[in-house]
């Protein structure tokens, strides 16, 4: 755990090895999130690498709020996050990201005000590889981007 408080890309792929075994196993539902923040680039040139920071970190806090106890959070990288949500349906994981974009767009952020984030949500579907299951999020994330940032896109 580095600078948000939150597991890194390594924990978090152990996790959803785990979770994707699991939900194989006992024909349950898993959902995955994936999201980061709208122009980061632009704050951080805009008003430097340590409000860049102090974004992250008081993001990482409102995620922690938004998300239940059985969630896994990590941070994937640079802006980017993820929320593994077990036993969570497309429509639970789309209500959760629904409800974090909200939060995040109305909190204001020390120094920089208003923030905003694009996400990616995905079911897991039987069959398919963690690595597969990723990439269906992350795609459903850029979807996202293409469309205007600041909402949540799901995944084919």
């Amino acid at each position: 755990m580095g600078l948000t408080g939150l597991f890194n890309k390594g924990k978090f792929n152990k996790v959803l090895k785990k979770e994707v075994e699991r939900a194989k196993r006992y024909k349950r539902p898993l959902s995955l999130i994936i999201f980061d923040i709208d122009h980061f680039k632009r704050i951080n040139d805009t008003y430097g690498h340590k409000v860049g920071d102090e974004v992250l970190k008081e993001l990482a806090k409102i995620i922690k709020s938004v998300i239940r106890k059985a969630d896994f959070v990590a941070r994937w990288g640079g802006e980017e996050f993820v929320i593994l949500a077990p036993e969570t349906d497309l429509d639970g994981a789309l209500n959760l990201a629904e409800k974090l974009r909200q939060t995040v767009e109305k909190h204001q952020f020390p120094t920089v005000k208003n923030v905003t984030i694009s996400l990616g949500v995905a079911q897991y579907i039987d069959g398919e590889t963690p690595e597969e299951f990723i990439i269906r999020a992350d795609m459903a994330l850029y979807k996202a981007k293409e469309n205007g940032r600041n909402r949540v896109e799901v995944a084919n």
